[in-house]
């Protein structure tokens, strides 16, 4: 699997929630600091399903803002 497609999908946990990543640092023996690999917590479920609970019903207030605003229904 590609990186760019390995990104892809780890940004999509990210983005609903299933995941957290952060960036990490390694001292090498010379004193150097370097980039470490990204920290992967995944997080609780039922975070992840009251924030999933929560973005539908801001889509359904725009989609009743839009209704009201244009004067005919959406469904």
């Amino acid at each position: 699997m590609s990186t760019n497609t390995v990104r892809k999908y780890v940004r999509m946990l990210e983005d609903r929630g299933l995941i957290t990543t952060e960036p990490t640092s390694i001292i090498t023996k010379f004193g150097q600091k370097r980039n470490g690999n990204l920290l992967f917590t995944l997080r609780p479920i039922q975070e992840a399903v009251e924030q999933f609970y929560q973005q539908q019903l801001e889509n359904i207030s725009l989609d009743i803002q839009r209704e009201k605003a244009s004067g005919t229904k959406v469904r």
